[in-house]
């Protein structure tokens, strides 16, 4: 549902203010796992946390989508996953050091740190972000694009 919130609106810029402020508002939800004290505050943090991040991924999604580069369409997929999972994988060995050696309050705080500075970071982002809000015909410089090129080259009529 939240993907076909966002897919009414034509073009990227409101994908990217989606993306932007649901990362933000997902980076410091698990503040809210400092001070859940019973099983339903540890359920309403999660719900919160989901309803954010049930807009931020497929926002990510629908933009890295637009933004293949045609004919490396495979080769930037794979470099995404890989290097998302390489990264999860890192990051599970660094928690664990971290919540060994320091509890899990430090390893949330600095979690929250580090994602909220990380959504911060998709914020120059958004000067290469489509503008357009009807179909024009895009020209050298300009920066809007005709609908066909907002779809996939192995899609497009």
């Amino acid at each position: 549902p939240a993907a076909s919130i966002t897919d009414k609106i034509r073009g990227e810029k409101d994908d990217f203010w989606v993306l932007f402020t649901s990362t933000c508002f997902a980076a410091i939800i698990p503040i809210g796992y400092l001070y859940a004290s019973t099983p339903m505050q540890l359920y309403t943090v999660q719900f919160a946390y989901g309803i954010v991040t049930a807009f931020a991924f497929p926002t990510y999604m629908a933009l890295f989508t637009r933004h293949v580069d045609r004919d490396k369409e495979g080769t930037e997929w794979a470099l995404y996953f890989t290097l998302t999972n390489l990264g999860s994988a890192f990051t599970a060995f660094v928690g664990g050091i971290i919540a060994t050696a320091m509890g899990f309050d430090a390893l949330i705080i600095g979690s929250v740190i580090v994602a909220f500075v990380g959504g911060l970071a998709l914020f120059p982002i958004r000067h290469h972000i489509y503008h357009h809000t009807q179909p024009t015909d895009s020209k050298v410089g300009d920066d809007t694009l005709p609908p066909s090129a907002l779809v996939p080259p192995t899609l497009a009529p």
